[in-house]
């Protein structure tokens, strides 16, 4: 039977000199193993779920970063490989984020049905 995981995402990697978020792109790869994959949004990670970003441009020290951070692609991505996402509805309204401003196909949960959620998986990883 494949496993159920809960990728926690807590913080934000981009901008740092990193392409992408280590914990998204390793949550990416567990269907290729066989285990069944859900993305939760929290804390600063909720950002990832805001529509139109993307980072190509930036320089660090004059030199632009390649191939740039590709936020809203990265997403869309994990979700075109039958991974939903999640997000913390009051982490996003912290933040000033609208529901109606974040990416197609992600869901807001509340943290009050955090426990409800959690009990549908056999592993958590949080990040």
């Amino acid at each position: 039977m494949p496993k159920k995981i809960l990728s926690v995402l807590s913080h934000t990697e981009y901008g740092n000199l990193e392409d992408s978020d280590i914990g998204l792109f390793a949550s990416a790869f567990a269907p290729v193993a066989g285990s069944q994959m859900t993305i939760l949004l929290s804390e600063d990670a909720v950002n990832y779920a805001v529509r139109g970003q993307e980072g190509t441009g930036i320089k660090v020290a004059g030199a632009p970063v390649q191939p740039g951070f590709l936020i809203e692609t990265d997403v869309q991505s994990v979700q075109e490989a039958k991974i939903p996402v999640y997000a913390f509805r009051e982490d996003l309204e912290e933040r000033g984020i609208r529901e109606n401003e974040i990416g197609p196909g992600i869901k807001t949960v509340s943290r009050r049905e955090y426990g409800k959620l959690v009990d549908q998986f056999d592993t958590v990883w949080n990040w």
